[in-house]
Order: structure tokens, then C-alpha cells, then sequence
């Protein structure tokens, strides 16, 4: 089928092409409560095909693109015209001339796992739990995948590899003083059997915590905790200002020497672009252009040193590309999560979206789950809301305990001075 698509390419004249083919496999169980209500495998190969086109106008070059998706089954006519449809398409897209990914050749080896038996694992470590008495899995999602890509261009780029992943949505349920859900999505590379015990262990404990949890007072600005989730998305606002898109197009502002941080006291930062997590469910060796993923340290110490992006926006800042990378790392703090939680504090789990807008590092989420700590009694609240400014802090300290939570490895916690706290 490649060769075929190849074929009318080249055939067709196109100014320049790239093919990502995928082979899908997976095992994907879905349980209401602890029986299973469907269960199937499936096995999908699609491939991807992207048509340049270039152009100038005056003295400027454009390279419009424009992409469709083929199936084993297209016949010959249909992929004919629907290169003929998308070059005439990708005229009408005006971006900056940019260089495809340059010829290179790699078949990455995999040590092949049977689907089923890793589908095993994953459902024997959910539901293998002691369970609180007043908590319970409502639902649960399972899918264990297998994905195969090889990527190909005109400059005679052929790179192939393949990846497990495993994806577990669950909704846990709890009663007290009123009955509540909290959703989970836990994504992993190959199902790690204890992590998944933990994580389901800890649900449990949590929506029960949220069963009788009380409505949030106003408290003004104490110290706010953030675990988990939320500490991961406000070290993600650090990653997107020294993204080469993001700069490009005008939403961040930082620049190489400059600090990403606004003078707060506490702990600095320091953040890597990586290729590999171990465990991760997006470490990849190539991007979707096909181009070597790199890994690159972008802020140190508080201080922006370099971008990361994709071929395209870095050719555009004119930088070394480190390819799309989908992995990032932040070093561990100086303050233990017990040293955190001494003094008075709010400390947030859960939110119902966690917001940080990439332009202005304003900070808001509504509060799920939480716990007020008055310098004696710890109490789980739920209700009320945290807002912000991450360029207005006071301090911002990591915890020396790390942990990999999907894309990130870094701090479980952070503790942030400077935010504001609204009570139900």
C-alpha cells in the first residue's frame, strides 16, 4: 500500500510528502462496578499522508500543507484524487516556508508483549484491592494498546517503531454526608501492576474523604499545597514559555536569559524536554515529521536558556529543533510534603479543571477535594475556588518527593504563597 501511495505521489508532482502509517492493536474491556459489561479486541491500520505545496508571493516563500487518511482498502482512483484534493487544498494554506524532516533510516526493536496477558495484569491490579467499606468502583475503562508507526518523506526519510500503552479511566463513588464521584485517568506504557494498585487504593480513599468533606471557608491567602494533578499543570505553564510555537506566535514573551519566574522567593526552577520517561505513555524515539526526538534542558534555575519545538516553529526562531517532544522534567525542590504541610495551609488534590492561561499564567480551579490544615486539625473541603496570578507570587517551594504522572516526572507538591482562596 505504501509503495502504491508512493507511486501517485510522485506521479502527481507534489512539491514535497510525508506518510505516517499506524498498525493499532488492543484489548479494550469496559466494567460497570466489578463485571465486565464489553469486552473486544481490535485491529486498525491507517495511513496518514501529507501533501506540500509551495509557493511565493513577491519575495516571500509559503509552504502550504494539507492532510488526509487512507485505509488499506482505498483503491487506487480514491488515492489519486485524494492527492489531487489536498495539494489544491494546501495552496490556500500561507505558512513561512519550512524544511521537512532529513533523510534517515532506523528500525527501533521492541520486546513483544502479549496484549492479553498485559490486559490480565491491568484488570488483576484494579480490582485485586481491599476496598473501604463506604467506597467503590462505579466504572471502569481498560485499554491496552499496541501501536506500530513507520514514517516516510520525499527526502527519504524511513524510520519505524512501536509502542505499548495502556489507558485506564475510572470512576470511583463514595457515601457520607452526601454521595459523590471523582473521575481518574491513569495512562501508563506497559501496565505497572503496583502502580496501578496504588492509584486505585488511594481513589478510594480519597472519594471517601470527598463523601464527607465540608464546604471550603474563605481563607483568605494562607499557603496553598497543590498534589498531583494540579502541581503537574502549573509546571506545565513553565514548560509553554519556552515553547518555539508559543514564542512564535506571540503568547509567550520570555527570551533566553530572562527569568520565567517573577522574583518570588522559594525554590527555582529547573526544567528538561526529554524523549524517554521511563513508564511514560508518550515517550516516543521520533516525532510525527519523523525527526529524532532530543532531549534539552530550557529553564535552569528560574532562567529561560533555550526553546524546544518541532522542525517548523524552530526552523522559523532559527534554533536547532528538538523534534515535538512529549516528555518533560522538573528537578525536586528543598522542602519535604510533611515540612509543606507544618504550618496553616489548603492543600488541593482534586479541581474540577485546573486553568493556567499560557499568556498570562493566570491561575483558577474550582475546588473537588481538598484539605484545610488550622495548625491542629486536619479537614477535607470541598467547594469554593483558588485563584491567581503565577507571575504574582509571593514564593512557590517543590517537594523533594517526586513522581511520574503521565508526560511529567518531577515535584508531587508544590506549596505557593501569593494565590487567593474563596469559600463557599
Amino acid at each position: 500500500m505504501i509503495e502504491t501511495i508512493v507511486k501517485n505521489l510522485e506521479a502527481n508532482s507534489v512539491d514535497a510528502w510525508r506518510i505516517r502509517e499506524e498498525n493499532i492493536e488492543s484489548e479494550e474491556y469496559f466494567f460497570v462496578g466489578n463485571k465486565v459489561d464489553l469486552g473486544r479486541a481490535k485491529k486498525v491500520k491507517k495511513y496518514e499522508v501529507t501533501v506540500y505545496r509551495d509557493f511565493e508571493e513577491g519575495e516571500k516563500k509559503y509552504r502550504g500543507s494539507s492532510t488526509v487518511t487512507m485505509s488499506p482498502g482505498t483503491t487506487v482512483e480514491e488515492i489519486v484524487h485524494s492527492i489531487q484534493e489536498a495539494f489544491f487544498a494546501a495552496g490556500f494554506v500561507k505558512n513561512p516556508w519550512y524544511p521537512m524532516a532529513p533523510k534517515f533510516s532506523r528500525r527501533f526493536e521492541t520486546t513483544e508483549h502479549d496484549l492479553h496477558d498485559l490486559s490480565r495484569d491491568a484488570i488483576g491490579a484494579i480490582f485485586d484491592n481491599e476496598k473501604p467499606s463506604n467506597s467503590w468502583l462505579n466504572s471502569v475503562e481498560i485499554f491496552v494498546t499496541k501501536n506500530g508507526f513507520r514514517i516516510l518523506n520525499s527526502e527519504g526519510l524511513d524510520v519505524a517503531f512501536s509502542k505499548y500503552r495502556t489507558y485506564i479511566e475510572s470512576i470511583v463513588s463514595s457515601s457520607g454526608r452526601e454521595e459523590v464521584e471523582l473521575y481518574d485517568q491513569l495512562l501508563l506504557a506497559l501496565p505497572d501492576v503496583e502502580r496501578i494498585r496504588e492509584r486505585i487504593s488511594r481513589l478510594l480513599l480519597l472519594v471517601g474523604e470527598r463523601a464527607n468533606a465540608v464546604p471550603t471557608p474563605a481563607l483568605g491567602r494562607i499557603p496553598v499545597v497543590l498534589t498531583g494533578e494540579p502541581a503537574k499543570e502549573v509546571m506545565r505553564y513553565y514548560l509553554k514559555q519556552a515553547n518555539a510555537r508559543l514564542k512564535y506566535d506571540r503568547i509567550s514573551e520570555a527570551k533566553p536569559g530572562d527569568s520565567v519566574q517573577s522574583g518570588e522567593s522559594g525554590d527555582k526552577i529547573t526544567l528538561e524536554v526529554v524523549p524517554e520517561l521511563e513508564g511514560s505513555y508518550f515517550s516516543l524515539p521520533f516525532d510525527n515529521d519523523g525527526f529524532l526526538i532530543g532531549k534539552r534542558t530550557v529553564i535552569e534555575n528560574g532562567i529561560l536558556k533555550n526553546y524546544w519545538g518541532d522542525i517548523k516553529y524552530s526552523h522559523y526562531l532559527g534554533i536547532e529543533p528538538t523534534g515535538a517532544v512529549l516528555n518533560f522534567s522538573v528537578g525536586h525542590g528543598s522542602l519535604s510534603i510533611d515540612e509543606m504541610r507544618k504550618a496553616d495551609h489548603l492543600e488541593v488534590t482534586h479541581f474540577s479543571a485546573v486553568d493556567v492561561d499560557e499568556t498570562t499564567g493566570d491561575f483558577g480551579g474550582e475546588i473537588r477535594l481538598g484539605w484545610y490544615f488550622d495548625g491542629s486539625e486536619r479537614i477535607a473541603v470541598t467547594g469554593g475556588s483558588v485563584t491567581g496570578s503565577l507571575r504574582e507570587l509571593e514564593s512557590i517551594y517543590l517537594s523533594k518527593e517526586t513522581e511520574l504522572d503521565e508526560d511529567y516526572y518531577g515535584p508531587v507538591s508544590i506549596a505557593i504563597e501569593g494565590l487567593k482562596i474563596s469559600g463557599e
